[in-house]
């Protein structure tokens, strides 16, 4: 079956796939325009009121230390900056679809997930010089997106997954294929597929548990599955396994990251992940 078939095949069994509204799929596009300007995006922007409110929030946190209040749209787009812009609003979407009520997942444990590796994927690319920072966070954003979809539209099936995750130690990956054929990485990269993201961003969120497979961009799959590993390692999200050695991991080996920052960065995701939530106004 050739991977164009599976897909097809796998989104038939999936059902419905969120599409990304359409506020914040203008902005994305404009974002990815050389002529684009800050009213543009204030145009856009303005046309959804909440993201305007959270938008202007965010903007006015003491995260960005501006004084005096910033109270128009335009003025709150300089100080966040496009590529910061786009994170935020990909973070009000994909915070949007984790807190939907129907969910299987209790208390926000997959979202606090996907946001620490957010964070912690940023900080690895920034420790890599890897030029994508904001295209990592994304990455980390998006990586577990299949797990919402189909807890979402398949959610008596899923909470079986859950169950085996939780009483008999199997991993995500090993109990969606024994009881749907596929996983949430396949179910991710139609997601990003349907949002017309980056080609990378698609095999990042596909591969991030075999990064070593990845051709378009294998920097920003080791980065978004060493950023995983981290917080599976810490606890942070559904999986856990205390006793990973993440210098032995392929996606260390691949950044070829000194063992002391590796450490450093995974220990300092639990504090950042407290810090972005209050920033982005979802704790």
């Amino acid at each position: 079956m050739t991977d164009s078939v599976q897909m097809e095949s796998i989104a038939a069994a999936v059902g419905d796939l969120p599409a990304l509204p359409q506020v914040a799929a203008r902005v994305m596009q404009a974002i990815n325009e050389p002529t684009v300007g800050v009213r543009d995006l204030e145009e856009l922007i303005s046309r959804d009121q909440a993201m305007t409110a959270k938008v202007l929030r965010i903007a006015n946190s003491a995260f960005y230390g501006v004084r005096g209040e910033i109270s128009t749209l335009s003025r709150a787009i300089v100080v966040l900056g496009f590529n910061t812009l786009r994170s935020i609003v990909f973070s009000i979407v994909t915070e949007a679809l984790h807190a939907r009520r129907q969910s299987c997942f209790k208390d926000q444990i997959l979202w606090d997930h996907s946001l620490a590796v957010a964070l912690a994927a940023r900080t690895i690319a920034t420790e890599c010089r890897f030029a994508g920072h904001e295209e990592a966070y994304v990455g980390g954003l998006l990586h577990d997106i299949g797990k919402v979809v189909l807890d979402a539209n398949l959610p008596d099936r899923y909470l079986q997954v859950i169950e085996r995750v939780y009483n008999e130690s199997m991993s995500f990956i090993d109990a969606e294929n024994e009881i749907f054929g596929f996983d949430h990485t396949d179910v991710g990269a139609l997601v990003v597929d349907r949002w017309s993201l980056a080609p990378g961003l698609r095999e990042a969120v596909r591969l991030h548990h075999q990064p070593m497979g990845a051709e378009i961009d294998p920097s920003l799959c080791a980065i978004v599955s060493l950023a995983n590993s981290m917080c599976i390692k810490l606890g942070i999200g559904p999986e856990r396994d205390p006793d990973l050695v993440l210098n032995e991991l392929e996606s260390a080996l691949m950044l070829t990251l000194d063992p002391p920052r590796v450490v450093a960065i995974a220990s300092a995701v639990g504090e950042r992940l407290a810090q972005e939530k209050a920033r982005l106004s979802l704790t």
